[in-house]
């Protein structure tokens, strides 16, 4: 029988004789509430103190008072019940006087966690305590369900065998388990079963006692128990799972996952180890998203799994894409260029899915420079092949064009495929006109607003150079010590590192100064002239920018040049940092230069070092790999695995 969470039964097994007793005690316990809780409370304070003489005289002082019924049976302490805090004791015997004297119903009585009696004794490991409570309630019960009270949750969703196997006691769980079996197949309020605490626990001797049973793991409610070996890292598991209760095993979360869809979102090869004959056909099973384990490894970009699973799996999901396909448009690159060199696997670089696209166009339409780089450099790759949309790869990039450095890369990557011109306006020959019209359309105020930035380093550049120039490091000779001839002159005029400090200097400062006029033109000119004075000042920037660095250096180099080891110190790191901002600037030159198409297609030997050179660049910057698309629908599809959380708060990661 399945129990939902928070289940309350309303009325006991043991009938109307019960629910009666109830209304006299609350009756009783209204009348007198001041008297009764304090009578209360003092013999709850004598049962805490767990003496059975001193308890048994206080219930025999009690038994003569006209409300003893009302105090035996009060309800509000602060720990529930007499009985609730007689069995916290552990001690059979300090129960088995309070039984005596209290109402039937008490042992179903709830505290404020809706913990009954019999909760409070699993969680202090008093298993004869638990032994009175279960025999009391079968008493009590008239009908058929003589175990009902060990089916009572509390506000956690925990029924006693939860409780037991949160207490790590096995005894007891064994015990109850003999009893009464259908909790084990219950969920809290966590969506975990006693399997899945059992795992929580820590505790594989109980687990092992759980799996004893002949359990049917299609009644198993909430997360599924395999799925939580995984979490938990008790991989030695497994081999009893598959031995004992193969159905145990192939148990799926709310999506569709099995443990392998699992074990390829998190990686985990140990898992891999029992894919066998009888557990492969797993390995070929879609999630509620179509994807099988194969696809989910290859969204997380993990290449061992992909390399143990490609054997025994079906090459394409729900959405016709191969591994290649979910690859490239998750950015995965390593899992790009490792799909690419086997001969059985490197000819999915020109499938198409349901919607046409092949993975050099998911790798364009999502922004994936890094997949995109591998698919670019394969001659195989086919930039010829349209969509269902009727577009080339050329023609999947998000337009409006978006602004940012994986844009860029990509913009820069397509201009390097031999598909100079694409079909779109062979097939839209409607949309020429509109092509036409928008190869001059500039947009003018991203420009002016990038002017207005460069503008503003270029005059600090400026300032700061110019200044420099009368503050040389040394300072000048004054009027009143130096010769004639000296007077005025740089104290360390005759220094060749001083000499290298004004040259860099004035070379910074000149630069600078020729962008900002560069710059002030390029604002108040019309835009196309505009566009020739914003990259002649932002090369004469690029070169203020490291100039400034260097002079910088060479000046603390000369103020601190008694301390060697101080001024070698600041040389050492100085120089670091200029190459840094000397690199940052040319990278975008070296980019267009190395992925320019003739370097491309014609020098091939150079491929590999070009190759590595971007993809150092972009792993140096943590260039992320996050789906860019207006396609929210897809990119939920896309980001959410079989191993991920459902939205609406199920499933199990």
């Amino acid at each position: 029988m399945s129990a939902s969470i928070g289940e309350e039964v309303h009325e006991d097994e043991g009938g109307a004789a019960l629910n009666n007793a109830s209304v006299t005690a609350r009756t009783v316990e209204q009348q007198v509430p001041a008297k009764v809780h304090a009578a209360a409370r003092k013999l709850a304070d004598v049962i805490k103190g767990a003496n059975v003489k001193d308890i048994n005289s206080m219930i025999n002082k009690l038994t003569c008072q006209t409300d003893s019924s009302a105090i035996f049976n009060f309800r509000e302490l602060s720990r529930g019940s007499l009985l609730h805090i007689a069995a916290a004791t552990g001690k059979s015997d300090i129960l088995g006087l309070l039984l005596e004297h209290v109402d039937a119903n008490l042992i179903a009585a709830k505290d404020d966690w809706w913990n009954t009696p019999l909760h409070i004794a699993t969680k202090a490991k008093a298993h004869e305590v638990a032994d009175m409570l279960i025999h009391k309630a079968r008493n009590l019960s008239s009908g058929e369900d003589n175990n009902w009270i060990l089916r009572r949750k509390n506000k956690h969703g925990n029924a006693a065998l939860h409780e037991a196997v949160l207490t790590r006691d096995a005894h007891l769980v064994s015990h109850l388990l003999s009893i009464e079996l259908e909790p084990v197949y219950w969920e809290n309020v966590d969506r975990k079963s006693p399997l899945y605490l059992a795992l929580d626990a820590g505790n594989s001797k109980i687990f092992r006692i759980l799996l004893s049973y002949s359990l049917d793991p299609s009644r198993i409610e909430g997360l599924p128990p395999i799925h939580g070996v995984v979490a938990r890292e008790q991989y030695d598991l497994l081999d009893e799972i598959l031995k004992k209760n193969m159905k145990l095993f192939t148990m799926t979360d709310a999506m569709g996952g099995n443990i392998f869809h699992l074990a390829a979102f998190w990686n985990v090869p140990q898992v891999f180890k029992h894919l066998q004959l009888e557990t492969e056909y797993l390995a070929r099973e879609r999630d509620s998203n179509g994807d099988l384990p194969i696809h989910i490894a290859s969204k997380r970009g993990h290449v061992a799994i992909i390399e143990k699973l490609h054997g025994v799996s079906r090459w394409v999901n729900g959405q016709g894409q191969t591994i290649l396909h979910v690859a490239a448009k998750h950015g995965r690159e390593k899992a790009v260029r490792y799909i690419l060199r086997p001969p059985d696997l490197r000819e999915m670089i020109n499938e198409r899915d349901h919607d046409g696209n092949t993975p050099s166009h998911l790798a364009v339409k999502y922004l994936q420079p890094a997949a995109l780089l591998h698919l670019v450099l394969d001659e195989r790759m086919n930039p010829y092949l349209l969509n269902h949309e009727r577009l080339a790869i050329v023609d999947c990039a998000p337009y409006p064009a978006r602004r940012g450095f994986r844009p860029r890369m990509v913009r820069i990557l397509l201009q390097s495929m031999s598909a100079k011109r694409s079909d779109l306006t062979i097939l839209k020959p409607e949309a020429r006109d509109k092509e036409y019209a928008n190869i001059s359309l500039i947009n003018t105020r991203g420009l002016r607003e990038n002017i207005n930035t460069l503008l503003l380093v270029a005059t600090l550049v400026t300032t700061v150079t110019f200044t420099a120039g009368f503050t040389v490091p040394g300072g000048l000779n004054s009027s009143d010590r130096a010769s004639k001839d000296d007077r005025g002159m740089a104290t360390m005029l005759d220094d060749k590192m001083f000499q290298d400090f004004v040259f860099y200097n004035s070379i910074a400062m000149f630069c600078s100064m020729t962008s900002v006029v560069f710059f002030m033109l390029a604002y108040l000119t019309e835009v196309h002239f505009s566009i020739f004075g914003c990259l002649v000042a932002g090369v004469l920037l690029a070169i203020s920018l490291p100039t400034m660095s260097y002079a910088f250096l060479i000046g603390v180099t000369l103020t601190v040049g008694k301390l060697p080891e101080l001024a070698n110190g600041i040389s050492f790191f100085g120089d670091i940092f200029i190459l840094i901002i000397t690199g940052a600037l040319l990278s975008p030159m070296v980019f267009d230069l190395a992925l320019y198409p003739f370097v491309i297609r014609r020098l091939r030997p150079i491929r590999p070092l070009v190759s590595w050179f971007i993809l150092a660049f972009l792993c140096f910057f943590k260039v992320e790999t996050t789906i860019i698309s207006d396609d929210s629908k897809e990119d939920q599809r896309g980001i959410k695995t079989s191993a991920s959380p459902p939205l609406d708060g199920g499933g199990e990661d």
